[in-house]
């Protein structure tokens, strides 16, 4: 059977994804065996305005890799899949889209109506990212596709608001909240962005302390907020200040008096030592102020200007109008010591980039004192879960429960899970599960609802079961039995608090047991530049247009090799170099087909293998898998993509390959099955990182079907996402082979590299002659035929000492073998003499200009660490470089 001379991508992608998924393959309930064992992972779910980005793909190319190897291994996997509904996202989104088309506003159409028109955008744009996903080849449970607002998972958020309220978990009360004047809504801290300003100012104020001459200047970046101040604190160490504890400041501008208090928080070093406290409008000083009885006095409205208790002369005036009028103010009194120029970073909406305000807020909040040391427990019992990289995670996780905060969960937003609370005329509170309900409890149907919506969080700290049927406490779904804890969630890091520890929670509370055993952790993919990703900065990289370029096997290829847990910069050459191996492993398929008449797919080929080369491939075979395995147990998948890439590359494509070709293109039946065998075997490794091209060929290759299916897939649609995942026998590795086979491998690469160095043409045949004895020297003896053809040699001359000219180019192999090749009439001695003193003068001069570089500090500290490295990496090369030419130099003397 003869192979197309290209492979291409886009065309077998389209086609293979639309035959897993009508054949139902992505279904656990594909996998026949009832006594299977299951894996299970639910997709971090995105957001429903959200288009593909590296960060997804990197973390569905993991997770991917997880399940087809798990499915192929036999479990009955499910891979879930999901949008989330993105409450303030969505809600912007359509908002803008009513305002461009209409010119409306979502109060002028009316709450009813503008959620319908959210339902309608989602039904028509929302599945985008979906499709999206399905260009990846995910092998997510497309039957299973959840959305966060669906009835049963809004049952199932309904159910735990009011089983948390009846417990007295959750309470509505005023507390301190991020809170975006723009949107008019509560923030969480991952909707808030920190954007740094350098142009920022320190503003120095004076306060007159009571029944004295003196002044206590404090130092603050919002004077506008010090119309709330309830306080000035200073540090209880601080002697400079130890005689105005306990005594009374005039608060300019407001004709109030304040106390100075003490407090261990407050940092000596910054400003005078002596800071404003204003408990309503920061959150450190919130906390004072609890720990101080301090009144709470806000002076701001939601929309950001001053409010009545900001006094006459700034009620009204936008924050940033009244912090000038403020700084005009003092300096009218007498009382700006100075400004300073000062760095600092604003907290900015995610979506919008409004300042964010810290105020004090009515809101609806969970008390996270019990849940969160049921997740303690769980941590320091039985260490789960466990977190990959384990630092600086685990740390992370730990740290930020121990100093857990109750959760705010109300949002000034129309679209999400309306809060199940109604208000009867007087005001008071009826939680319930419908309305119905709340009216039977009242007395009375005239009710009010709550306005506000839930933290999109309150629905996706239920993910992990609530997507598998769950909707009230009690319920056990099939689906829940089977695959409930998930086996692991592959997430960002910047979500352990938001998300992760949530999950932790919930499911523990809820469900009573873990949500999942393991957590990995992926790093970020920064942009070339080592910069994060932003379409401000124009330097994000859609995946899609990587897709389109290079295939999406390369890309996946590329992801999972540079996954560590830790950031990397994306790099195209690394993408086009999987994208090479794609057409290596193409091109040494074409060649295995063409020559596979009479041969066939067949395992029990490989079982006892007689030639060194046979006996060689498959240990390495079987070497590389036990490896990959246990790479991925370990979620090293960097580790196994490398071993695969150099097994397929090195091994069989560029050694394998030339070893046996003589007997596979003179017709041996043998030779060809064992070459099939190999090739199919080394395609279901490969098929979790990259199924289409590994589809693609497997269906190809003859004597490949459904016969090659784990046996739980006994009569299924044929298809290599079925085939046992090889897993490695130890009895098929062969240490003496490999080191054998290596030594030849070795012996051939000096030779050829010789060849190079020296300039001595391929076509001319060269003596070679080899200092060895022992076991050493019976292995190159044994293996003469195959160095003469390939090395091509005319004689391979074998001693116990090297016998040679002077002017002959040696080498020494890796376990410290002796080679030479005498040059004499093979190359112009007087030529290569200058060749290669010519090319040692430009290398040294270059070594020169760059070791100059870094010897120059301000290089080394101020260029970015990526130019840095590549300096001495290429100083390195040179080195190496040098040498050997030195040394070709020295051999023509």
């Amino acid at each position: 059977m003869e192979l197309a001379k290209q492979y291409d991508p886009s065309e077998a992608e389209k086609r293979h994804y639309e035959y897993w998924e009508s054949n139902g393959l992505f279904s656990p309930e594909v996998n026949g065996d009832k006594n299977a064992p299951t894996y299970s992972i639910v997709i971090p779910p995105p957001n429903v305005t959200g288009s593909l980005h590296m960060g997804h793909a990197l973390q569905h190319t993991i997770m991917d890799v997880l399940t087809r190897r798990k499915r192929m291994l036999g479990f009955r996997a499910l891979f879930l899949p999901g949008i989330d509904h993105a409450g303030i996202s969505t809600q912007k989104m359509v908002t803008d889209r009513l305002w461009k088309e209409e010119k409306k506003t979502p109060q002028d159409i009316g709450r009813e109506e503008f959620t319908k028109r959210v339902w309608d955008w989602k039904e028509t744009y929302g599945g985008t990212i979906l499709q999206q996903m399905r260009r990846e080849g995910i092998s997510v449970d497309w039957s299973r596709e959840r959305f966060t607002m669906e009835e049963s998972l809004s049952k199932a958020v309904t159910s735990v608001f009011v089983a948390l309220y009846e417990e007295g978990s959750i309470y509505r009360g005023a507390r301190i909240v991020n809170w975006c004047p723009n949107d008019k809504t509560v923030l969480s801290d991952l909707e808030v962005e920190d954007k740094a300003k350098k142009d920022g100012k320190l503003y120095y104020l004076r306060y007159p302390v009571k029944g004295t001459e003196r002044h206590l200047t404090v130092a603050t970046t919002r004077p506008e907020t010090m119309l709330g101040d309830t306080a000035v604190a200073v540090n209880p160490e601080d002697i400079r200040f130890s005689d105005l504890v306990g005594a009374t400041v005039e608060l300019p501008l407001t004709g109030r008096e304040i106390p100075v208090i003490a407090d261990d928080y407050v940092d000596m070093e910054f400003g005078t030592g002596a800071v404003k406290i204003t408990p309503a409008h920061d959150p450190n000083d919130y906390e004072i102020g609890l720990r101080h009885d301090l009144p709470q006095l806000n002076v701001m409205n939601d929309d950001a200007t001053m409010n009545a208790d900001a006094g006459a002369e700034f009620e009204g005036l936008d924050r940033f109008k009244a912090r000038e009028l403020v700084v005009e103010k003092f300096e009218e009194l007498g009382l700006l010591e100075k400004i300073d120029d000062y760095e600092m970073v604003l907290p900015v909406c995610e979506r919008c980039k409004t300042v964010v305000e810290t105020l004090i807020s009515e809101q609806w909040w969970v008390k996270m004192e019990g849940m969160r040391d049921l997740a303690l427990d769980l941590k320091r019992k039985e260490d789960l879960p466990k977190f990959t990289p384990h630092n600086p995670h685990t740390k992370v996780y730990t740290d930020w429960l121990e100093n857990l905060r109750d959760w705010t969960i109300s949002r000034q937003l129309w679209w999400g899970h309306q809060i199940p609370a109604w208000y009867d005329g007087e005001g008071n509170v009826f939680v319930a599960r419908s309305f119905e309900e709340a009216a039977e409890m009242a007395g009375t149907e005239d009710l009010t609802q709550d306005e506000d919506v839930l933290d999109t969080w309150f629905s996706s700290w239920l993910w992990s079961f609530s997507t598998l049927g769950w909707t009230k406490p009690g319920d056990l779904t099939e689906d829940m039995e089977e695959y409930h804890p998930t086996d692991v969630l592959v997430t960002a890091r910047d979500i352990i608090f938001l998300w992760v520890s949530r999950m932790v929670m919930s499911a523990l509370k809820f469900v009573n047991e873990r949500p999942f055993d393991d957590v990995y952790i992926t790093g970020t993919v920064l942009a070339a530049d080592g910069q994060r990703m932003s379409k401000t900065k124009g330097n994000g990289i859609d995946p899609l247009d990587v897709f389109d370029k290079y295939g999406v096997d390369a890309t996946r290829m590329a992801l999972a090799g540079s996954s560590t847990g830790m950031d990397f910069a994306w790099r195209d050459e690394r993408v086009e170099s999987f994208r090479n191996f794609a057409n290596k492993i193409w091109n040494a398929t074409r060649f295995c087909l063409m020559n596979s008449e009479g041969a066939t797919v067949d395992p029990s080929s490989i079982l006892s293998p007689d030639s060194i080369a046979d006996r060689w491939i498959v240990s390495r075979l079987n070497r590389t898998a036990l490896k990959v395995n246990e790479a991925l147990e370990r979620y090293a998948f960097h580790e196994a993509v490398q071993l695969l890439y150099h097994f397929f590359w090195d091994d069989f494509c560029d050694w394998y390959i030339e070893l046996s070709k003589d007997e596979i293109t003179s017709g041996d039946a043998g030779s060809r099955t064992r070459i099939l065998t190999v090739l199919e075997q080394s395609l279901r490794l490969l098929h979790p990182f990259m199924p289409y091209l590994t589809e693609e060929l497997w269906q190809k290759l003859p004597g490949t079907g459904d016969v090659l299916h784990h046996p739980a897939y006994a009569g299924k649609p044929a298809s290599i996402s079925l085939a046992g995942f090889p897993v490695g026998d130890r009895g098929f590795v062969d240490d003496r082979a490999e080191e054998e086979m290596g030594l030849v491998i070795d012996l051939i690469s000096k030779v050829r590299n010789i060849r190079s160095e020296m300039r001595i043409s391929p076509s001319v045949r060269i003596p070679l002659h080899v200092a060895a004895d022992g076991s050493t020297a019976e292995a190159l003896r044994s293996n003469s035929a195959q160095i003469v053809k390939l090395a091509r040699v005319t004689d391979l001359v074998l001693a116990s000492e090297l016998d040679v000219p002077k002017a002959s180019a040696k080498a020494v192999l890796s376990d410290g073998t002796e080679i030479a090749v005498p040059l004499e009439g093979l190359i112009d001695f007087e030529k290569e003499r200058e060749r290669l003193s010519n090319q040692i003068g430009k290398l040294e001069e270059e070594g020169e200009k760059l070791g100059a570089q870094l010897a120059n500090r301000n290089f080394v500290e101020r260029a970015p660490e990526e130019k840095v490295s590549a300096v001495r990496e290429r100083v390195g090369e040179i080195e190496i470089q040098l040498k050997a030419l030195k040394e070709n130099l020295q051999a023509l003397d």
